[in-house]
């Protein structure tokens, strides 16, 4: 079986990386996440999936980091304690992440998708 990577993806990541598709798609459901609050990185995907992330969402906190590649979000200066008393960093959305938003979610029309 031959694996076709796209250059989101390293060379060196394993066949079970997860494909560029989904990681576009867990990267704009985790924008959507951000337009209602400033967040931490883990509240962003505590938010999302309604629980506590565990070690097989690790991948969607990574998300956060894509983001903030993009400049669609930036940190806001502020810290707060996670849910063991570490600070972490707080970022809210972007102008341009709320471009970007707007062009991910809401059609033509204004409706959403």
């Amino acid at each position: 079986m031959t694996f076709h990577l796209v250059p989101a993806v390293r060379s060196c990541d394993p066949v079970t990386c997860v494909e560029p598709k989904s990681r576009v798609a867990a990267a704009a459901r985790l924008l959507d996440t951000y337009t209602l609050h400033d967040l931490t990185d883990e509240e962003a995907v505590e938010m999302l999936l309604g629980h506590p992330a565990t070690l097989a969402d690790e991948g969607l906190r990574r998300r956060a980091s894509d983001l903030r590649q993009l400049g669609w979000i930036a940190t806001t200066g502020e810290t707060r304690p996670n849910s063991r008393g570490r600070q972490r960093i707080i970022c809210a959305i972007t102008e341009l992440g709320r471009d970007a938003h707007m062009n991910l979610f809401v059609n033509d029309e204004g409706d959403n998708q």
